[in-house]
């Protein structure tokens, strides 16, 4: 079956590019995706937020907007004209949630916004005791059962990892995505964290 279209996101094309390319497991290699040029990225995403460690903006933008295809850079112009009907997606205040993003992705982001702020300002309370799941100036109230996207799950995840060495949660074989393109390509993000504290943590060869 040919393909008709296709829809670019800049910031995701070129962050998932550098992500494949450092990888330590990709184990199944992952193709390498066409990059885009940083000149075409907008600071301060949503994309860039989950996949930038060195995150620098004090807020995050998730709204996009269809760009006019006279507007496209020539050379992504040129490969997306391939297929009739792509799109090119640039942030706008003005925009769509061309995510899909729920209530409990945006507490969890936000908590993840104040981690790549300051890596020691986050403390994450465990709210297993009850249902509700909220954040507050430095305190991110969640369990994992509670939370309802899988995005956040991974997020979630990625927190307790880097704020608490905690990878419990995620001592299973199975996924979390549900497929679709922003959670997927961070639960790879996720699974390479995971590989890299496990391969440094110390192994005693000592005979007891």
């Amino acid at each position: 079956m040919t393909l008709a279209s296709t829809a670019l996101v800049p910031e995701l094309q070129y962050y998932i590019n550098n992500f494949v390319i450092s990888s330590v497991v990709n184990k199944y290699e992952v193709p390498v995706p066409v990059t885009v040029d940083e000149i075409f990225l907008t600071p301060g995403t949503v994309v860039e937020l989950l996949f930038a460690d060195t995150f620098s903006s004090s807020t995050y933008t998730y709204l996009y907007k269809e760009e006019d295809r006279a507007s496209w850079p020539v050379l992504t112009r040129q490969r997306l004209m391939l297929y009739p009907s792509s799109k090119y997606y640039i942030p706008s205040t003005t925009g769509g949630n061309i995510f899909n993003l729920q209530g409990h992705d945006f507490i969890l982001l936000d908590s993840l916004l104040k981690y790549r702020q300051d890596s020691t300002s986050l403390t994450i309370v465990d709210s297993t005791s009850v249902s509700f799941v909220d954040s507050i100036p430095a305190i991110l109230y969640a369990n994992f059962e509670t939370l309802n996207t899988p995005l956040s799950k991974l997020i979630y995840l990625y927190l307790q990892l880097k704020i608490y060495n905690n990878y419990s949660n995620y001592n299973n074989l199975n996924l979390i995505t549900t497929g679709t393109l922003l959670e997927t390509c961070f639960e790879l993000k996720l699974v390479d964290e995971f590989f890299t504290f496990m391969t440094d943590r110390e192994v005693s060869f000592e005979i007891c």
